[in-house]
């Protein structure tokens, strides 16, 4: 290694191999660096990367929410408070489907207090059947930055409210897919009788979530 004195006055390295040194040679590199690197000028700006503000390209898919349907539902929630109970979400649900006379699946998604953040129908099926779609039930959930959920199901069949086993297929497999995404299932409601008399089913409350 050749000396640097002569370019860099006051720094004197010695000659010789560092190849069995490798930490030392390092250390050596960056003294010489920082000694050679010159400074910045103060009034010199840093380089923002970043598009123009008049882009013509700008985000073109968005989830947008009903601000009426919202603003109720919030209303009600409000009411409520938090749904750590299932008395307390099947409050919600049960407000929510209304007369509804077909089965419906579908999520409400809760913030870290246990307050609702939105409530979304994924499935809707026939008087007697409805599919429990995965992906969209699981994007609903991600979409809107959830952390935990309910699932809820209407069995508009008039008599009380009991899961069948697809049914309890189902509150598995999402239980599954729901720890995978990071996201905690609170409670599967399962909400029976018709719009006269309700009846529901937790299977948080019977404890075999």
């Amino acid at each position: 290694m050749r000396d640097l004195n002569a370019r860099t006055p006051g720094l004197s390295l010695r000659t010789g191999c560092l190849c069995h040194e490798p930490r030392r040679a390092l250390v050596r590199a960056r003294e010489v660096a920082d000694r050679v690197r010159p400074e910045r000028p103060p009034e010199v700006d840093p380089i923002l990367l970043a598009a123009d503000s008049g882009s013509r390209c700008r985000p073109f898919l968005r989830v947008e929410k009903d601000p009426q349907a919202f603003a109720a539902c919030n209303e009600l929630a409000d009411e409520i408070g938090p749904l750590d109970d299932p008395d307390k979400a099947f409050q919600l649900i049960e407000s929510v489907i209304g007369t509804e006379v077909n089965e419906v699946f579908g999520v409400v998604t809760l913030d870290l207090h246990m307050r609702m953040k939105s409530i979304a129908e994924t499935g809707r099926g026939e008087p007697a059947s409805v599919m429990a779609p995965m992906v969209p039930t699981l994007q609903a959930v991600l979409i809107d930055g959830a952390y935990a959920v309910i699932l809820f199901h209407v069995h508009p069949s008039g008599v009380v409210a009991e899961p069948s086993d697809a049914d309890k297929d189902t509150t598995e497999a999402f239980a599954d897919a729901f720890d995978t995404v990071g996201v905690y299932l609170l409670d599967h409601v399962i909400v029976g009788g018709d719009h006269k008399r309700r009846s529901y089913y937790s299977f948080a409350k019977a404890k075999i979530l």
